[in-house]
């Protein structure tokens, strides 16, 4: 059961109050999507994982940390145009400039996992820009600070990443050698091949590869 309840929270850059989504507890119910998208019922709580300031456009997702922004960074062509791409969700501009907030911090597991649920945004709205997100999020993926056990997850996530923005020699030529020990990443990684050779884009979930 997924229980929601507003509250009201102080901006960290503007200060001022308004009400902001706060989860109490939600659950999954099925296999997540290869790339650790959860299911519902978690699935439905992501308009909630970033938060906007209504009075000054801020938005993170927590208004719990200090910020370095400035309000001159939130008045940029960059900022405010998404620079220049035409999302057709509101939820993936949130994604996205919560993107770019986290870029000008050089906070790259932020830039990363933004990008991503601007993607997954983008996918629930039938969005072109899902392929471009998951690329840009590629990008990110040599910067990002894991240890061994958080690998694992970030191994599927790129692979995912791969097949589902085209890159399908890339993902074969990578993963073809990769060899984690455990069964249920080892399918998954070698239905990820499989798909590749077969030029699929489509989405899938872990309970796909059993």
């Amino acid at each position: 059961m997924t229980i929601i309840r507003d509250r009201d929270q102080e901006c960290p850059l503007c200060g001022k109050l308004s009400p902001q989504p706060m989860l109490s507890s939600t659950n999954t119910q099925d296999y997540p999507d290869l790339d650790l998208r959860p299911a519902e019922m978690q699935r439905s709580t992501m308009f909630m994982w970033v938060l906007e300031c209504p009075h000054c456009g801020y938005v993170a997702p927590t208004f719990r940390r200090e910020t370095k922004i400035t309000e001159e960074f939130l008045k940029s062509e960059s900022y405010m145009t998404c620079d220049g791409i035409k999302f057709i969700g509101k939820l993936s501009k949130k994604f996205y400039r919560a993107y770019l907030i986290a870029k000008e911090e050089q906070n790259s597991t932020g830039c990363f996992y933004n990008l991503l649920h601007c993607a997954w945004d983008c996918d629930d709205k039938n969005d072109p820009n899902a392929v471009k997100m998951r690329k840009l999020a590629l990008d990110q993926f040599d910067d990002l600070k894991y240890d061994d056990e958080e690998k694992k997850n970030y191994l599927l996530m790129k692979a995912d990443l791969l097949r589902r923005s085209g890159q399908f020699d890339q993902l074969i030529e990578e993963f073809s050698d990769i060899l984690i020990g455990e069964e249920i990443y080892d399918n998954v990684i070698q239905f990820q091949i499989e798909k590749a050779l077969e030029k699929d884009t489509k989405c899938y979930t872990v309970g796909d590869t059993k």
